[in-house]
Parts: C-alpha cells; structure tokens; sequence
C-alpha cells in the first residue's frame, strides 16, 4: 500500500521544468489503489453549498463537468434532476463512474476526451459548468484555451463554479499537494471571458482528513 504522502507527490516532473507545470498520468494514478486521495465518494461541498443557494426547483438543467473522476458529483447533479454530460481523460476513472452512474440508474452523458482538444458538448448549450481540481494542473500554455472551451460551452450569463489550489497555502514541499495557483495566476485568463462573481476561500479535504487550502471561485460568462 502506498503512503499518501508519496502518493500526492507521485506526480512526474523533469528537472528543467517549472514547480508549477507538473505532469501527470491520472490513468495510472486511478489503477493503483489508494493513489486518488481526492476520491472521496462524497460530493463536493462547494458544490452541495451552490445548489442549497439556488433552492429546490432552480438547479440549472444542463450542466457539463470537466474531470468527473469516479462520477460522485456527476451523479449527485443528476440525482437533483441535471442533464450532465462530462469529461474524463482517465479512462479507469471512466469507467468506475459509469458503472456507479448505472447502479445508481442515473444517465449521464460520459465522454473520454481532453476539453482542450475535443468539444464536448454543442456551443453555448450549458446552463452550469464545474470543476473541481482540473482547471489548477491544466498547463499555463492551455489555460486560456481550457477557459475558453468552457466558456464557448455555456449560454450567456451562464455560471462556472471552480475548485483550485491556492498559493496562499504555505508549504515546505509545493509539489505533496494539489497544484498551487496565485489569485493573478487563477483569473488572468479568465477576466477576458467571465466576470469573477465570487472568489473565496475553500479547502480541499483528502479522503485521510488532510486539508489543503483552495480557491472557491464562480465566474459568469461575459
């Protein structure tokens, strides 16, 4: 069994390459076991938090998730009546969510793509998007083509709700941890295409208890 600290610090990165710009192999990460300290199997409260501000009867009907993991919050959309249609470049992680999705006879659209090189969904035909730790590792190179995706899949005044790291977490070792984004870093490719709404403090909660501090951000499309 791994250790969780060295689980999080798995993440391959080359010696010429900045802290920040991290790579990954999220497919091999979900075939080893205890290697997604994320996967927590509860929905994300900021998540739960945004519906409860809507009320019952307000949830917005289409909604696209980038990075769904093993579906948690996927199916939790659906159960409260969202057509959700996602994305997932792990295929392991796909597949585990699509077998809970139909033990939980939930239909949810899944698709095995990078939003960055495949459109998922047909433009600005989304009421609601979310992530929750995608947007972060994406590389500084994509991010404004990441933010531009997932503003091209939205209707106009349509709101994203985004879960990253932030760097205003101290740490001895950035690299055990999730990705680390400075508030200039989070919103410079985002200000062209959404207004920031709110941008608060969160934390992302390990399956082990750890808590890592985060960015709490929704945007409205432009």
């Amino acid at each position: 069994m791994k250790n969780p600290q060295e689980t999080e610090n798995s993440e391959i990165r080359s010696a010429d390459q900045p802290s920040d710009e991290r790579q990954y192999d999220w497919e091999e990460r979900y075939k080893q076991p205890n290697s997604a300290p994320w996967d927590s199997g509860l929905p994300a409260p900021e998540l739960e938090e945004y519906f409860a501000s809507l009320g019952q009867g307000n949830y917005p009907k289409l909604v696209l998730e980038i990075g769904c993991g093993t579906g948690t919050n996927a199916i939790w959309m659906a159960d409260h009546g969202c057509a959700v249609t996602t994305t997932e470049i792990a295929p392991t992680a796909l597949e585990a969510a699509q077998k809970k999705a139909a033990a939980a006879n939930k239909q949810i659209d899944f698709h095995l793509i990078d939003i960055c090189e495949t459109k998922p969904v047909a433009d600005g035909t989304q009421d609601f998007a979310f992530d929750r730790g995608v947007y972060h590792i994406i590389e500084k190179s994509k991010r404004q083509l990441f933010v531009e995706r997932v503003a091209t899949a939205l209707k106009p005044g349509s709101l994203w709700l985004s879960i990253s790291g932030s760097k205003d977490e101290y740490r001895e070792n950035p690299d055990v941890g999730p990705p680390q984004l400075s508030a200039i870093e989070l919103l410079t490719p985002i200000e062209p295409h959404f207004a920031v709404i709110k941008l608060e403090r969160s934390y992302f909660i390990l399956d082990d208890g750890r808590k890592h501090l985060a960015w709490k951000a929704l945007y409205q499309k432009r």
